[in-house]
């Protein structure tokens, strides 16, 4: 019986060492000595900006690491919940509990204050997206409750598809449809302006990470135990599901490569795993750089398709050579 596990246990040797393609390229900046709470690419990549532990926020120039902007720590909320960069990069959205403060970047002023409340009195913002446009924004608060607000005609239409915080919001490429996703396991495509879904999804638990492509042609989302599916965003139907030997796998970001077939995800803990979305097939996992135990990969962002730049939470920014998986697809 040895004899023929010998033969078996060289195979999986051999399988392991061709596991270990090396795709980082090391780290590249160090954002600090705070940490990144929070932290954004924008949708560029020429911008980045962070919350630390310290509640500094910073607008970075992600080519020099020079800092652009510093709002004011009096000016700040007692307690960030997520910041938004707008698509030209001239409107920074701060978060706070239930309230939401436009500053812009290019005069460096703070330009109005609104705020937003769910169904019940004790909700809080969860998510907020702002659309391609600028013109529309959706607040989802910890309730399940949506706000669709119109920034221009400060029409607010409130509805409550969810009964759980929505911890996700994403825009498709014109600015007319958005996609939700919450801890009661619901994920449903939305028209701005109508309470009724052009698609629903439900999984048995909570939603833990959502993506969707550039193009807005389909969407990676994963649930908090073992489902985790590519789909369609026409009508919703799954595409391809993630295969791994592990009995379940936590997601924590994701990231579609645009004009490739891979998907980028972060565990919670220092692990980064690139994906082929059309078989699902999980092409290699590979640890962070790291300060502290127990960093976590805070957002990610492809400038190509040959290559990734991620953000940890120890403020660490790394790059990856894509173009290292070529042959393993």
């Amino acid at each position: 019986m040895l004899l023929r596990l010998i033969p078996l246990l060289f195979v999986l040797l051999l399988v392991g060492c061709d596991d270990q393609v090396e795709l980082s390229q090391g780290t590249i900046s160090q954002l600090g000595d705070k940490g990144v709470l929070i932290g954004h690419f924008s949708q560029d990549g020429s911008k980045l900006v962070t919350i630390d532990s310290a509640n500094a926020l910073t607008v970075w120039d992600s080519r020099s690491m020079e800092a652009l902007f510093t709002v004011p720590q009096d000016k700040m909320p007692e307690l960030s919940r997520e910041v938004v960069l707008s698509k030209d990069n001239n409107m920074l959205i701060v978060v706070g509990d239930n309230q939401l403060k436009f500053w812009s970047l290019a005069t460096k002023k703070l330009v109005t204050k609104v705020n937003f409340t769910g169904v019940s009195g004790y909700a809080h913002i969860t998510s907020v997206a702002l659309s391609p446009s600028m013109d529309k924004i959706i607040v989802a608060m910890s309730d399940g409750t949506v706000n669709m607000a119109h920034l221009h005609t400060q029409v607010n239409n409130q509805f409550a598809p969810h009964t759980r915080p929505v911890m996700h919001v994403e825009w498709d490429d014109k600015g007319e449809l958005f996609m939700t996703a919450a801890q009661d396991g619901k994920l449903a495509l939305w028209r701005f302006g109508s309470p009724d879904p052009v698609f629903t999804k439900e999984f048995n638990h909570r939603v833990t990470s959502l993506a969707v492509r550039k193009d807005f042609s389909e969407f990676f989302v994963s649930d908090a135990l073992d489902n985790q599916v590519i789909a369609s965003l026409i009508d919703g139907a799954d595409k391809s599901e993630l295969k791994y030997m592990a009995r379940f796998k936590v997601f924590r970001k994701a990231l579609f490569i645009d004009k490739s077939g891979l998907l980028a995800t972060s565990s919670s803990k220092s692990q980064l795993t690139i994906w082929d979305t059309k078989s699902g097939n999980e092409l290699g996992t590979w640890q962070i750089d790291t300060v502290n135990s127990g960093a976590t990969i805070v957002d990610m962002y492809a400038p190509n398709k040959e290559k990734l730049v991620t953000l940890s939470s120890d403020g660490l920014l790394e790059e990856w050579a894509l173009n290292m998986l070529a042959n393993r697809k």
